[in-house]
């Protein structure tokens, strides 16, 4: 009887060590698989934020260029209004069609101030340049003093408008006159879009008509500055 019982006892203690050897085992696994898990998790963590970190910088990038680009564009923008502006300005030069009817009759005068005889004062065909700009000319024949007509050309040239006195003849009204008689034409350049291009550019021309009063008052400012 009491053999059987001891090898009883030796049964159970076999069991429950075969049972603590399972949970080893489990604990074991489970310790592994955390550890597995750690290092993915970690790897990943790691991958993310170099992602992040590209992402980021590529981001900067791109905003760099895209700055750059504005900025060229910009420049770009401010050459072209630049150029717009020249080009008005010297738009300013040529008399539209209501300014040139206008010169024509201030001749009278101008005439009328250094005592000028009018004989003819006609606007005769004028030339072409190109496919929108022209030479109107206005052909005339005065009876004056030579010393009035020269003040009378003199007065003709304050014209802010681009103009010349071609083809004049002159030549003593009598050998026993102190008048000469003057023949010849005007011509006066002419653009008939003048009115509709300056209404359209006056945003920019005001623009760059303050930036060059700006600078004309610094150099002024300056020379003054310099003189005392």
């Amino acid at each position: 009887m009491f053999g059987s019982n001891k090898n009883k006892s030796k049964t159970v203690e076999d069991e429950s060590i075969k049972d603590k050897s399972k949970f080893v085992v489990v604990g074991f696994t489970v310790m592994v698989f955390s550890f597995l898990v750690f290092v993915i998790s970690e790897i990943y963590t790691s991958l993310q934020l170099s992602n992040q970190s590209n992402l980021i910088s590529g981001t900067a990038s791109v905003q760099e260029e895209s700055d750059a680009i504005v900025l060229e564009m910009a420049k770009v923008g401010k050459e072209v209004n630049r150029a717009e502006y020249n080009y008005a300005k010297e738009i300013m030069n040529f008399m539209s069609p209501t300014e040139f009817q206008n010169f024509k009759n201030s001749i009278s005068g101008m005439a009328n101030e250094f005592n000028v005889q009018i004989n003819s004062l006609n606007e005769v065909d004028g030339d072409r340049l190109g496919k929108v700009y022209a030479v109107n000319y206005i052909e005339y024949q005065f009876l004056i003093t030579f010393e009035n007509l020269t003040f009378l050309k003199n007065k003709i040239a304050e014209t802010n408008f681009k103009l010349n006195i071609i083809e004049e003849t002159i030549k003593r009204e009598n050998p026993n006159s102190n008048k000469v008689i003057a023949e010849g034409k005007i011509g006066v350049y002419v653009f008939p879009g003048k009115e509709k291009l300056l209404k359209d550019k006056a945003k920019i021309i005001e623009k760059f008509q303050k930036e060059e009063e700006k600078l004309a008052e610094k150099a002024k400012a300056k020379a003054e500055k310099e003189n005392n």
